[in-house]
């Protein structure tokens, strides 16, 4: 582990130094931070070359000193320059101890951002962002973690994970390592209890919503709705700033549902419509298209009365291959028949259902064979495409008879 510092020349007096109930009499506060933390290594940052007076004073008591000079910071480039520099130090994977107590002027920020760079791009353990205050009433000076301030970025970039990308890892162990820290510090009377389990949730709904499994996917919503009160509670007590982020997954509820008995509903169906719709919207066509085409036969089932039985693989391929031999039919190829090929003929709106049918499916069969054929579609065709597909759905119900939810 090693320890990055900020130096100046002034010399301050002698002080005492606290880390809980560690204290450490000295006039450097790089030499309290040698004796609390044993770094390997202290990169002292310097920036006025008087400086180099604390770091011959480090080195003449025993720490191991490594000099990095930065420039003043008295325009951009020279601000890049020192972020790069500080970004620079760290290795792979590395422990890093911060010290901005002599930082002045721009250095404590630049240290915050590269500290923050390092953590996602160098995969760096951050030990602690630490400052010493000024001597209190006794004549301490308590160190102080700033580390918690920091983590406003990673909750800032688990959120956008999770409402951009339909990713739970970030925010599911931000929010299992925040009740995990409450309990370690055996300060509370009440600490959380369901943040843990509630991460657990978002990663399950997550993980189901890219894979395409509604079922798991909706049930999982379904208890992330359920624990969602007292979820809020707790965040308000421990970490309000994150309530807005609780607004934003009350989206979840819409698409909440128990796993439904072997008989299909019209309610459950167009639940797992919302799921579609919130697959396109998250940018995950793909899984939203191959959902799309099982939630036609689903609906198909349904109407031609065979719901009993819509999960079992026969039937669903059964009711495929009718909706399959009605299209080539439409186009004049003879076709096989199978048992529910007269059913779905006595539908007044059959044809309009095929014809939905043949779209999404040949959607479906574009993104899985990933632009292997010679059509040269565009891109930005195939989005058109793919963000009609609800509406498409909709309309295939109600040719089938099916009407929306109130």
């Amino acid at each position: 582990m090693r320890c990055i510092s900020c130096i100046n020349p002034e010399r301050p007096e002698s002080s005492r130094f606290c880390r809980d109930e560690q204290c450490h009499v000295t006039d450097l506060v790089q030499e309290a931070i040698w004796n609390f933390w044993h770094p390997d290594e202290m990169v002292l940052c310097i920036r006025d070359p008087r400086s180099a007076q604390i770091a011959a004073a480090c080195e003449s008591r025993g720490l191991v000193v490594r000099k990095l000079w930065l420039p003043e910071g008295t325009n951009e480039d020279e601000l890049w320059e020192t972020f790069t520099l500080l970004a620079g130090v760290a290795e792979e994977g590395e422990e890093i101890l911060f010290d901005v107590t002599d930082g002045h002027r721009s250095l404590p920020f630049i240290i915050s951002l590269a500290a923050t760079w390092m953590k996602e791009v160098r995969r760096v353990k951050v030990i602690g962002v630490v400052y010493a205050t000024q001597p209190d009433e006794y004549g301490f000076r308590h160190i102080v973690n700033l580390q918690p301030i920091l983590q406003v970025i990673d909750w800032i970039s688990g959120v956008r994970a999770l409402m951009s990308h339909t990713d739970a890892v970030q925010i599911g162990s931000l929010f299992t390592g925040l009740q995990g820290s409450i309990h370690k510090a055996g300060m509370e009377p009440e600490p959380p209890t369901h943040l843990t389990g509630w991460s657990h949730l978002l990663g399950t709904f997550t993980r189901a919503v890219r894979l395409s499994r509604p079922v798991d996917a909706m049930y999982a919503a379904w208890g992330i709705s359920r624990d969602l009160p007292v979820v809020r509670d707790e965040i308000a007590r421990f970490a309000p700033a994150l309530l807005p982020v609780l607004e934003e997954l009350e989206e979840t509820g819409e698409m909440a549902a128990l796993p439904t008995p072997e008989e299909l509903s019209r309610e459950y169906l167009f639940l797992q419509h919302r799921l579609i719709r919130y697959q396109i919207d998250q940018g995950l066509e793909m899984q939203g298209v191959s959902l799309s085409r099982e939630w036609l036969i689903s609906v198909s089932m349904l109407v031609i009365g065979v719901d009993e039985s819509w999960l079992d693989v026969d039937s669903r391929h059964t009711v495929s291959r009718t909706l399959t031999g009605l299209a080539l039919t439409l186009q004049g190829i003879s076709a096989e028949t199978t048992p529910y090929t007269h059913l779905l003929l006595d539908v007044p709106d059959w044809k309009e259902m095929v014809r939905i049918w043949e779209r999404v499916s040949d959607l479906r069969n574009d993104l899985a064979h990933c632009g292997m054929n010679r059509r040269n579609e565009s891109l930005r065709t195939l989005l058109q495409r793919t963000g009609s597909i609800p509406g498409e759905l909709i309309a295939f119900a109600e040719h089938a008879g099916i009407t929306t939810p109130t």
